[in-house]
């Protein structure tokens, strides 16, 4: 992914050297807001928690397509081997019900 953004950045090129200038700091600007967003990128990755709850209005196949296959069901099911379970002791992950929208749980 970082590749495909990285030659996205366009690069301005001039043979006025009045431009030069220019076409140095944009560069750098840019070259700047990508680090930003790949550091941004990374530390949100990172900053989730095991038990984390989130609800959202999909099924769980459309749900770990976006996540990962580190959430489930927060439906009462077994969980038995996973960092959740080890966590908390609790071989079973808890039943979260709120009408109209669906509640995961982040179990590894």
């Amino acid at each position: 992914m970082v590749t495909s953004i990285q030659s996205q950045i366009p690069v301005i090129q001039s043979g006025d050297n009045n431009l030069v200038q220019t076409q140095i700091n944009a560069n750098k600007v840019l070259r700047g807001l990508f680090n930003q967003i790949v550091d941004l990128n990374t530390f949100s990755s990172q900053n989730t928690i095991i038990g984390e709850i989130k609800f959202a209005n999909l099924t769980i196949d459309q749900f770990q397509n976006i996540a990962g296959d580190d959430w489930i069901l927060a439906n009462g099911q077994a969980c038995v081997g996973t960092s959740y379970s080890n966590l908390t002791g609790n071989n079973h992950v808890p039943t979260i019900s709120l009408t109209g929208t669906t509640a995961f749980i982040r179990v590894n």
